[in-house]
């Protein structure tokens, strides 16, 4: 079996199935709607966000939960309001949805006993003097902020429009596939709470700023592999810090929040995933799996096993399966600006 069809195998079993978790969402977000319409409150739009809608989530390890980000854009001019007040509309809207929600400055969480949770994040949206569309987040520190939600979400979709050709049987292209590859690598060493761990949209956006072109074989065939080392040499050659800003207001580093002790260790681990990659195409098939297991975790030794090797390959057939972004309607896709 090829390194390739290996990957592959490995992308289905750490891929997120959303179907049951956009049903949860539909019903919070109506609940929403109704308790504002009932308080006299604005109405609010909605806007999906993060990992769920640019179809880079990955199952979440052990006691870890995956995330659903959910936008909540009000019709309101920012400075008739004060972010603290329309968050607490939210609030009091969802406060008894289940047995665990929390006001966490930046968002609302709903936690759920299945293992994850919605985070509601505010904006307020609206045009200005010179008819230019304004959004402004609600964010911890009591402010509102510049934000561009439609830009961030345009800028991604502009960059994978280069990597169609590299879609696998789910869907999902190059760029889905190694932002994945690269968030379980990432959940096997860092808790996910943890401010040592760089946020699915950091990595995302250094995928994309490291990846500009698919990196295929010489029959025009993915070789995410390839794309993996790539970024990994890239990374390696860096004299100092990892730093990619957000295309968008406030144009922060996605990075920033790593402190010098957690940016040394990230790029350490960049660099020995780049050592063993490099010897990969000179191993035997067990070997190299071992050494992929390694980095990424048992789920990829398990699939040269006849069980789930069995299991994969229906999954894989399975019609059902579903790109993200074909779950969810285009028009509402923007990544979550107020990761830090």
């Amino acid at each position: 079996m090829s390194i390739q069809k290996q990957l592959e195998l490995f992308h289905q079993k750490i891929k997120v199935d959303t179907e049951t978790l956009r049903e949860k969402r539909d019903i919070l977000i109506n609940k929403i709607k109704q308790s504002l319409k009932a308080s006299g409150h604005s109405t609010c739009d909605t806007i999906n966000q993060g990992s769920y809608i640019y179809g880079v989530g990955v199952i979440p390890l052990g006691s870890q939960e995956y995330d659903i980000d959910v936008g909540l854009v009000f019709p309101i001019r920012a400075i008739d309001y004060k972010p603290k007040n329309v968050k607490n509309w939210v609030y009091e809207a969802v406060k008894n949805h289940t047995s665990n929600v929390e006001d966490r400055g930046s968002c609302i969480r709903v936690r759920y006993t299945a293992g994850y949770h919605v985070d509601l994040v505010v904006y307020a949206q609206f045009y200005d003097d010179v008819n230019h569309e304004n959004y402004q987040l609600a964010r911890k520190d009591g402010t509102w902020n510049q934000s561009d939600p439609k830009t961030l979400k345009k800028y991604i979709e502009n960059a994978r429009q280069n990597f169609i050709s590299t879609k696998d049987r789910s869907g999902a292209d190059q760029i889905q596939r190694v932002t994945r590859y690269f968030k379980r690598w990432n959940d096997l060493v860092i808790a996910k709470e943890s401010p040592d761990k760089p946020t699915g949209l950091a990595m995302l956006l250094l995928v994309i700023q490291y990846l500009s072109a698919p990196c295929i074989n010489d029959v025009g065939a993915s070789e995410d592999i390839g794309a993996l080392l790539l970024i990994a040499r890239e990374i390696s050659r860096l004299s100092g810090r990892i730093i990619i800003n957000k295309p968008t207001p406030q144009y922060e580093d996605v990075f920033s929040k790593l402190d010098e002790q957690a940016m040394i260790q990230l790029k350490e681990r960049f660099r020995l995933l780049q050592e063993d990659l490099e010897q990969i195409s000179n191993m035997s098939e067990m070997n190299a799996i071992n050494v992929m297991a390694k980095h990424f975790g048992d789920d990829f030794s398990k699939i040269i096993q006849p069980q789930a090797k069995q299991l994969t390959n229906e999954e894989l057939k399975a019609a059902d399966i579903l790109d993200m972004e074909k779950a969810i309607p285009s028009y509402k896709n923007p990544a979550k600006p107020w990761a830090q």
